[in-house]
């Protein structure tokens, strides 16, 4: 029998290999933040980061190797009912509040440029499926993690789950073969949603790694590290969006951070780390409203001070979403699903 020592040790260590992602959505969802306010607020660094790195890009590329590991860790211990339930809860209420805020500041602009179809489908978040801008900024994102969440609950239906980490491949074909499109026509292509989706099948397996030791996700990673720069350059940025060096090495930061964060998953991440981890999602919603507010009302000199002031603001607007819409929210759906099935995983990642 194991001993009481052996038990908690154990405890603590898979507590900890869950930290790293909060560490991971922390980092990201400050990434994300400080590319909106540096390059709107300085030129000089807007054009850096056009030209080298874009530090947005590899806050995405972060969330979704995120995403990639963590539903399928969900799934394993969830029915699908319980798993569409809680995801619901998770997502949608903040987003239906942090939308109607933008569309309260941007409603024209907004209906001038989606219509009223397009507004509905972005209600829906499934607008990025059908090729439909993003009402709110950051929500761009959202649709194509849908995506992964149908594929994984697809997956799970035929008791296939782990398949989903192979499908990445399928996507990275995809990726490929746009980029080809593009060279061949000049003409931009959506090479960036079966990218972000072959990202995920990559958290994908690197969950299938530590789960179970297998090796699925060493010609992912590998296949990304290569292909996906190759296809940027390939592509060649027809419509001057995404320089090919910029694409690419905002990639492979991306997936720098997150197998950082993961070779250090045994070890403790400090409390700030998690507690921005803990209102990515709020912060990465609702910092182009409070960047938007302070813009209109504030008064503050551009440059410097409205930076400072914004990283001072948005963490504490994250804080007060997360603890009054996002979290009551969540305990919502695991109330509910506590009720269908006794048994199932109240405490997985959600």
């Amino acid at each position: 029998m194991a001993t009481t020592e052996a038990v908690s040790n154990d405890i603590v260590d898979r507590t900890r290999r869950i930290e790293f992602l909060e560490a991971v959505r922390g980092i990201a969802a400050t990434l994300v933040v400080l590319q909106h306010l540096l390059a709107d607020e300085f030129p000089a660094y807007q054009r850096w980061t056009y030209h080298h790195l874009d530090l947005g890009r590899v806050g995405v590329v972060a969330f979704f190797l995120v995403s990639g590991y963590v539903i399928p860790l969900s799934l394993s211990g969830q029915t699908l009912r319980t798993f569409a339930t809680r995801r619901f809860f998770r997502l949608y209420p903040s987003y239906w509040v942090a939308l109607a805020l933008y569309l309260a500041l941007h409603f024209d602009e907004i209906v001038r440029q989606v219509g009223t179809p397009g507004l509905v489908l972005n209600v829906l978040m499934v607008h990025g499926m059908v090729g439909i801008v993003s009402a709110l900024p950051p929500a761009w994102t959202l649709s194509i993690e849908l995506i992964f969440y149908l594929q994984s609950a697809a997956a799970k239906a035929v008791r296939r789950l782990d398949i989903s980490a192979y499908l990445g491949l399928a996507w990275l074909a995809l990726y490929l073969l746009l980029c080809l499109v593009e060279w061949k026509t000049s003409r931009a292509m959506p090479t960036t949603l079966p990218a972000l989706l072959f990202t995920a099948g990559v958290g994908h397996a690197l969950w299938l790694r530590d789960r179970s030791g297998s090796r699925a996700w060493l010609p992912l990673l590998l296949a990304g590290v290569v292909l996906v720069p190759a296809g940027a350059v390939l592509g060649a940025d027809p419509d001057g969006q995404w320089p090919p060096f910029t694409y690419s090495v905002s990639f492979l930061a991306g997936i720098a951070l997150f197998v950082g964060c993961r070779a250090l998953r045994r070890h403790e991440f400090g409390r700030p780390l998690l507690f921005a981890g803990a209102i990515s999602y709020a912060v990465y919603l609702f910092h182009p409203i409070v960047i938007d507010i302070l813009h209109r009302r504030s008064g503050l000199p551009d440059g410097p001070v409205f930076v400072i002031v914004n990283l001072l603001v948005i963490p504490l607007v994250g804080w007060l979403v997360h603890r009054l819409l996002e979290r009551p929210s969540i305990e919502t759906g695991r109330r509910w699903t506590r009720r269908w099935v006794p048994s199932a995983s109240a405490g997985s990642t959600t």
